[in-house]
């Protein structure tokens, strides 16, 4: 593949956001509003205006609002939805949307963390070294609840420990994946299974690599980093631009 513009975008966006539930309970995390609008519809105009074409949300509890908000708001792409019939983790997830995915690679993302990647370049960078995985990855910093993740000299990935105690390695897992098709052969039978545990460890003996990026990672898993985003976006409204400002105007209350 040679355009991002042709990759499906898979935005997983079920999970119950427990810790954020004193202040997000009516609906699910990605729909936390920012600045009169769902996180997620950040997410996907950060990739439409790169190019994305179609997006493949994977939903669970509370998913029908996710629906809903894209089904209202229309735009020049294309929006599929699959819902988890139970929680089945960020992998069981992912592998109950695969029917779904037509390109090769595809890409993945958390729908609670934002990260602006340019994701041409993790696509030549991904092609470039002829990789079946390419993870994102950001500096360390002092958070303690994400993957830590090693890296070769080559950017070739060592290891990747999801939420160790101790804490070595210079780089946090910034939750967005390049994948190639085949690693579904590396997926565990079981349907419940997390990407971060149980995919991502296998990879280091696969050709994976990781892609650095300078820019900030967020997440909105806490009420604290849910302020902290808000306070930081207090401009959304000037990042919506062409792809979303035809949409009908709506509300985010059902």
């Amino acid at each position: 593949m040679r355009q991002f513009a042709d990759c499906d975008v898979v935005i997983l966006c079920g999970g119950f956001g427990t810790r954020l539930q004193s202040v997000v309970s009516d609906r699910p995390k990605p729909m936390a509003e920012i600045q009169g609008r769902p996180f997620v519809s950040l997410l996907v105009e950060h990739f439409l205006r790169h190019g994305a074409r179609r997006f493949i949300f994977s939903t669970g509890h509370f998913g029908e609002m996710i629906e809903d908000w894209f089904l209202r708001h229309r735009g020049a792409y294309e929006t599929v939805f699959v819902r988890d019939p139970v929680p089945l983790g960020t992998g069981g997830a992912l592998a109950h949307a695969m029917p779904l995915v037509r390109s090769n690679p595809f890409l993945v993302l958390n729908g609670d963390s934002f990260c602006e990647i340019d994701p041409e370049r993790l696509l030549r960078f991904h092609n470039r070294k002829r990789a079946r995985a390419t993870i994102t990855v950001t500096q360390a910093d002092s958070r303690d609840d994400t993957g830590a993740v090693a890296l070769g000299e080559d950017d070739r990935l060592l290891s990747m420990v999801e939420k160790p105690r101790t804490r070595t390695t210079r780089y946090h897992n910034a939750g967005i994946y390049l994948f190639d098709r085949s690693v579904v052969a590396l997926f565990p039978k079981q349907s419940v299974w997390s990407i971060e545990r149980e995919l991502l460890p296998q990879l280091v003996t696969h050709p994976s690599y990781g892609f650095v990026t300078a820019s900030p990672l967020y997440d909105i898993g806490t009420p604290e980093r849910l302020a902290h985003f808000r306070a930081t976006w207090a401009d959304a409204p000037a990042y919506f631009q062409t792809s979303l400002i035809h949409h009908k105007q709506g509300s985010m209350s059902r």
